[in-house]
């Protein structure tokens, strides 16, 4: 984490640093909201997953089965020159069945993201943005995790890689209308239940995640 943090402060650096040595710097700041589909496949689709409990008990998870979901997603950011600098927020919460059991509990997913783009075309109305992010998931389901006697709520805690492509269509210097898609590599490292408590996964449960999404931006 520490690595790809200081791979956007260092990115920041020197897209501030050629700025400043054109004594040029354009700004503009943004927040805007969208909502799209995330389709996802990965460990967590194929299995339950054994957890040990406080008292070294095994115990069973089953992960949502999830394939298809809604994707709110809420964002801000600043555009130097070319470069965009974004905080994103996605928030989602469903039904889902449970992996190998056929009855449906409450899933709730979501995603910080800090993110970086490259804009072609800029100044135009239209711009293409290419880039990628790093950002922190969490999926929690309710009813999930037996412990021979009853069920409990299960978390999967996790990190993931993004690759970022958008277009940005400007309808005056304020607003615009931002299609994007997400493809996002996640590993989840920890599952929390209460009986358990936080535990690290050994290996990883490696997830793929693909959000479309369309967005209303406004720009000051």
């Amino acid at each position: 984490m520490k690595k790809i943090l200081t791979f956007f402060l260092l990115a920041f650096a020197i897209t501030a640093a050629n700025a400043y040595e054109e004594n040029y710097w354009p700004r503009s700041y943004f927040i805007g909201a969208g909502m799209g589909i995330l389709a996802t496949t990965g460990d967590l689709n194929e299995r339950p997953i054994t957890v040990k409990d406080t008292s070294g008990n095994k115990m069973k998870a089953y992960p949502p089965d999830i394939s298809l979901m809604g994707n709110p997603e809420f964002f801000v950011g600043v555009n130097i020159r070319e470069f965009t600098l974004a905080v994103a927020f996605q928030y989602w919460k469903e039904s889902q069945e449970l992996v190998k059991l056929s009855t449906e509990e409450s899933c709730r997913y979501w995603r910080l993201g800090f993110e970086f783009t490259y804009n072609f075309f800029w100044p135009d109305y239209f711009q293409i943005g290419l880039g990628g992010g790093f950002s922190y998931t969490s999926l929690k389901t309710e009813n999930s995790a037996f412990n021979g006697e009853k069920f409990h709520d299960t978390e999967f805690m996790g990190s993931g890689l993004a690759l970022i492509a958008n277009v940005q269509y400007f309808f005056n210097n304020n607003i615009a209308i931002v299609p994007s898609v997400k493809f996002y590599r996640n590993w989840f490292k920890n599952v929390y239940t209460e009986d358990s408590e936080n535990r690290d996964l050994d290996p990883y449960l490696w997830q793929t995640f693909i959000s479309g999404s369309i967005a209303l931006q406004f720009q000051f």
